[in-house]
C-alpha cells in the first residue's frame, strides 16, 4: 500500500445521505444560502482581483490594438477549457460521480475517477492545442476585414497576425494547468469544501496585475502594434502563464488537503469514467457553443481599437453576479439535488431547486438594474490610464449597459443546467443551449454592419438577448409543474423590488456626478448609488415579506454557526 493510498484511507469520510439531520440539511433553503455565501465571499474577493485585473490592462495597453491581441490571446485557453472541453460542465458532471464515493466512504474510488476524468482532459487538450494556434489568427483576419478604429485608421495590419502567434505560443499551456485546477475543484466541492477553491483564482489575478506592473514601468504604457519590443510581448506571455501556474498549484494542494492524491490516470481504461465521459459529450457541446458565443464577442470587437478589452471590461462587470449569485447557489445546490435524486426525493428536489434559482434571481436581478443605471459611473470608475479616453468610456458602458439585460437568462440558464445533471439530463441544455448560440451569432453577424461607435452595444446586445431566450426556453423544459409556477411570484416581487430601486439610484448618481467633478463624483455616485439601491430593494422585499430575504439572513446567520467545523477542515 502506497502512502498516498494511506492517506486516503485515513480521511475522514462526508455523512452519508439519508440520515433524518443530512436530508434536512440538504434540503433546506437556509442550508443552501449558508453554503452560497461561503462560495460567494471568497468568489467575490478573486472576481473583485478579476475586476482589477482587466482595469489594468486598460490602463497599461490601452485602447490600442496590442491591448486587443494581448486580451484575445489571454482569453483562449480559458475558452478552451472551460468552451470547448466544457471544463466548468466537467466539473458539474465529476462531481456527482464523486458524491457517491464520498458518501460509501471510498477514498480510492474518489481519486481514482477524478484522476481518470484528468486523465482525459490533458489528452483532449493535446489535440485542441495545435488546433488553437492555427485557427486564431485566421479568424482575426475573417473578422477584422472592412474594421476600423473610432479614428478611423485601419482595423488591424500584418504586425497584429504576427504578435498573436507569438502570444498564442506563450499562453497556450495555460489550457492544460486549467485542467489540474478543474479536476481540483471538483474534488473540494464534491467534499462540500468550497472556500479554498473558490479563492485560488485571486493568486493568478494578483500575478497578472504584478506582470502588467512591470510591463508598464519596463516598456511604457498605450504601446500601438509595431511600437512595442519582444521582450514586453515575452513578459506579457510567459508572466501570465507563470501566473496561472500558481494557481493551478494550490488547487492542486486544496485536493490534497481533502484526502485525494490528484493525478492523471488512464481514465480511458475505467468503465465508470468512460460512462461519466459519455455523458459530458453533450455538456462539452453545450460549452463549445456558449465558448463561440463569446470568441464571437471578442473578435467581432476587434474591429475598433480597444474594442477587445472593452467588452472584456464589460463581460468582468456582467459576470460578477453570476459569479456572486448563479455560482455559488448553483455550487451549493449540485451535491444537494445529486443525493436527493439518487435517494428518488422528487419533491423535495423540486422545491429545493425552485428556492435556489429564487435565491440567485434574488441577487442577480438587482445587479442588473443596477448595471444599466450606473454604466456610466461605472465605465469612469473603472476606465484608468490610457483606457479612459471618451471613446474608451462609450465603449465600456455602452457594452456594460446592454449586456445586463441578459443577466436574468443566464442566471436561469447556469443554476437550471445543474439541476439537469444532477438529475443525469444532459440533452435539455444542450438543446437550449443550441438556440441561444444561433440567436447569438446571428444577431453578431448583422452588429458588423453598425457603425463603430454602436459596435459594442449591438454585439453586446445581441448576447444578452439569446441569453434571455436561452434561459428561459431551458427552464420551460424541466417539468417543474406548480412548482414551477412557484418561481413566478418570487420573480414578480424581485422585479418590483429593482424596478422600485431604479429611481433613488438614478437620482442619487446624476446629483452626485453633477455636485462633485471628476473621477471622485463618479466614484460617489457608483458607491452611494450601489448602497441606496442595496437598501431600497432590502427594504421592498422585506415589506413584500420575500423569502428569499429570510433565507439569506438565515445562511448569513448560519454561517458563523458553521466556523468550528470551518476550522476542522469542512470548508
Amino acid at each position: 500500500m502506497t502512502t498516498a493510498d494511506q492517506s486516503e484511507q485515513l480521511t475522514s469520510p462526508e455523512p452519508v445521505a439519508g440520515s433524518g439531520d443530512e436530508l434536512r440539511d440538504l434540503t433546506s433553503a437556509s442550508g443552501t444560502a449558508r453554503d452560497s455565501v461561503t462560495v460567494g465571499v471568497w468568489t467575490a474577493l478573486s472576481r473583485g482581483t478579476g475586476v482589477i485585473r482587466v482595469v489594468v490592462i486598460g490602463a497599461v495597453l490601452g485602447p490600442t490594438f496590442l491591448g486587443n491581441t494581448y486580451q484575445l490571446t489571454n482569453s483562449l485557453p480559458n475558452l478552451i477549457y472551460y468552451g470547448f472541453l466544457a471544463g466548468s460542465l466537467f466539473v458539474s458532471l465529476l462531481v456527482p460521480a464523486l458524491v457517491q464515493h464520498i458518501d460509501k466512504r471510498r477514498p480510492r474510488d474518489v481519486a481514482r475517477v477524478s484522476g481518470g476524468f484528468l486523465g482525459i482532459a490533458l489528452t483532449a487538450l493535446l489535440m485542441l492545442a495545435p488546433i488553437a494556434v492555427v485557427l486564431l489568427p485566421e479568424l482575426l483576419k475573417v473578422t477584422s476585414i472592412g474594421g476600423v478604429g473610432l479614428s478611423g485608421s485601419a482595423a488591424q495590419d500584418s504586425g497584429q497576425i504576427g504578435v498573436t502567434r507569438l502570444l498564442i505560443l506563450l499562453t497556450i499551456p495555460q489550457i492544460f494547468l486549467y485542467a489540474v485546477v478543474g479536476s481540483a475543484t471538483a474534488v473540494m466541492y464534491a467534499h462540500r469544501r468550497f472556500a479554498l477553491a473558490a479563492a485560488a483564482p485571486l493568486v493568478e489575478n494578483l500575478g497578472i496585475i504584478l506582470v502588467l506592473g512591470l510591463s508598464a514601468l519596463l516598456y511604457g504604457t498605450g504601446k500601438e502594434l509595431g511600437a512595442q519590443s519582444t521582450g514586453q510581448v515575452l513578459l506579457l506571455g510567459l508572466g501570465s502563464t507563470g501566473a496561472v501556474a500558481l494557481h493551478a498549484a494550490i488547487q492542486w494542494w486544496g485536493a490534497r488537503r481533502a484526502g485525494v492524491l490528484l493525478r492523471p490516470r488512464a481514465g480511458w481504461r475505467d468503465p465508470e469514467v468512460l460512462v461519466t465521459i459519455r455523458k459530458a459529450l453533450r455538456s462539452v457541446s453545450q460549452a463549445g457553443l456558449l465558448a463561440v458565443q463569446l470568441l464571437a464577442l471578442l473578435l467581432v470587437s476587434n474591429r475598433v481599437a480597444g474594442g477587445t478589452v472593452a467588452i472584456q471590461m464589460a463581460l468582468n462587470f456582467y459576470y460578477l453576479p453570476i459569479a456572486l449569485a448563479a455560482t455559488p447557489v448553483a455550487l451549493a445546490l449540485l451535491p444537494r439535488l445529486s443525493r436527493l435524486h439518487q435517494s428518488d426525493s422528487t419533491e423535495e428536489f423540486s422545491s429545493t431547486f425552485v428556492e435556489g434559482l429564487g435565491l440567485a434571481l434574488f441577487l442577480a436581478v438587482p445587479a442588473a438594474v443596477g448595471f444599466v443605471v450606473l454604466a456610466d459611473p461605472i465605465a469612469h470608475t473603472i476606465a484608468a490610464g490610457q483606457m479612459a479616453s471618451p471613446e474608451g468610456l462609450t465603449m465600456i458602458a455602452g457594452g456594460l449597459a446592454a449586456l445586463s439585460l441578459g443577466l436574468i437568462g443566464e442566471t436561469t440558464f447556469y443554476v437550471t443546467t445543474q439541476a439537469a445533471y444532477a438529475r443525469g439530463d444532459t440533452r435539455t441544455p444542450l438543446v437550449s443551449m443550441g438556440l441561444q448560440a444561433g440567436i447569438c451569432l446571428t444577431l453578431c453577424a448583422l452588429a458588423t454592419l453598425a457603425p463603430a461607435r454602436l459596435l459594442l452595444p449591438a454585439i453586446a446586445g445581441a448576447y444578452a438577448l439569446a441569453a434571455v431566450i436561452g434561459g428561459a426556453h431551458l427552464f420551460s423544459r424541466m417539468g417543474l409543474g406548480r412548482r414551477g409556477r412557484q418561481l413566478l411570484g418570487s420573480l414578480g416581487r424581485i422585479v418590483l423590488g429593482a424596478v422600485v430601486m431604479a429611481v433613488p439610484v438614478y437620482f442619487a448618481a446624476h446629483f452626485l456626478v453633477a455636485t462633485i467633478d471628476g473621477r471622485l463624483g463618479q466614484l460617489a455616485a457608483l458607491i452611494v448609488g450601489a448602497m441606496v439601491g442595496a437598501i431600497t430593494f432590502g427594504i421592498t422585499q422585506l415589506v413584500l415579506r420575500s423569502p428569499e430575504l429570510a433565507w439569506l439572513s438565515s445562511g448569513l446567520r448560519n454561517r458563523g454557526a458553521a466556523a468550528a467545523p470551518v476550522a476542522d477542515g469542512e470548508t
